[in-house]
């Protein structure tokens, strides 16, 4: 696979995942993460939220383990290089992740969620029969 992948049409994506502990935990929270993707030859290449286009090379973007093809909800462009590589990699967007097309609103919205949630289990953790505590659970579920 050429090192270079500036050249290609990257999206900017909203990765979305519910996260529940193992073994019937209670604990939940919510995962949101801003990367770009794009469609190789090879595979779809993940790149980090904060790199710059023109930094976009090898090793610094990574293949996610989806075939060129794979059906996301919103189009990715093939780029129609070919390689001889056999460089495999394993999924590194977890089964059950919404991949959704970044909006900046939305973003935000789960954020919030993400950080209310993360909150609020935490205080319960910390002080579950707390006046407050439960107060903030009472408004939170009415």
């Amino acid at each position: 696979m050429n090192d270079d992948c500036t050249q290609l049409d990257w999206k900017p994506i909203l990765l979305v995942k519910v996260t529940r502990l193992p073994f019937g935990d209670t604990h939940t929270g919510l995962s949101v993460k801003r990367l770009y993707l794009a469609r190789h030859s090879e595979g779809i290449l993940r790149a980090d939220w904060t790199l710059p286009a023109d930094e976009r090379f090898l090793p610094l973007v990574q293949l996610t383990g989806w075939k060129p093809e794979r059906n996301v909800s919103f189009a990715l462009p093939v780029q129609y290089q070919r390689s001889s590589s056999s460089e495999r990699s394993a999924a590194v967007i977890p089964t059950g992740t919404w991949v959704l097309p970044y909006d900046d609103a939305h973003y935000q919205l789960y954020e919030r969620v993400r950080l209310t949630i993360h909150a609020m289990l935490e205080q319960v953790e910390k002080f579950p029969t707390n006046t407050q505590t439960l107060h903030m659970l009472t408004r939170w579920i009415t």
